[in-house]
């Protein structure tokens, strides 16, 4: 019976060890799989969920957003590579703690800017990148454009338009 008792003994810690490299070596696959995927969103090619594209419409779309992703990955790697990571990690906590607080818009870019402390160079370098993606992002709309009806381009929203309202004179 002792034997027996052993036997299971060893055999259950086996089994707990083969689990436990499992999951770690599960949890590490998944970690390496995560940092290489990277999100790119082309600012222009944001499009309401009001406009219903037809399958031609859909393939154009598609062939845009592989023909400019190259370009603005290119421009999110270059716009990183002027950070330090301390200046990374601030951005991140600023970015975390004002949208936490509801700030938007320019509130939210200048309490972000605050927090980075960009150097001369590096503010100069930062709006290098921005005029780029600026002028990306209008080559993609323009290009959209011509694949849009006139009423879906009536639902989209004008660059540089959305959330400014019309001030009150008191």
């Amino acid at each position: 019976m002792l034997k027996v008792s052993k036997a299971l003994l060893t055999f259950a810690l086996i089994l707990a060890c083969v689990a436990t490299v499992d999951a770690a070596e599960k949890g590490a696959k998944k970690k390496k799989g995560n940092k290489k995927q990277q999100v790119v969103r082309i600012q222009a090619l944001n499009l309401p969920d009001s406009i219903e594209l037809s399958a031609e419409q859909k393939e154009k779309v598609a062939a845009l957003k592989k023909e400019y992703t190259p370009q603005f990955v290119a421009l999110q790697k270059k716009n990183r590579e002027i950070l330090t990571p301390d200046q990374l990690k601030a951005r991140r906590e600023a970015m975390k703690a004002a949208k936490d607080a509801g700030k938007k818009g320019k509130e939210l870019r200048e309490s972000v800017d605050e927090a980075v402390k960009l150097s001369d160079e590096q503010q100069k370098q930062m709006k290098e990148v921005t005029a780029a993606t600026r002028k990306l992002n209008g080559e993609v709309r323009g290009k959209l454009e011509s694949v849009l009806t006139s009423e879906q381009l009536a639902k989209i929203k004008k660059p540089g338009k959305a959330g400014k309202k019309k001030k009150k004179n008191s």
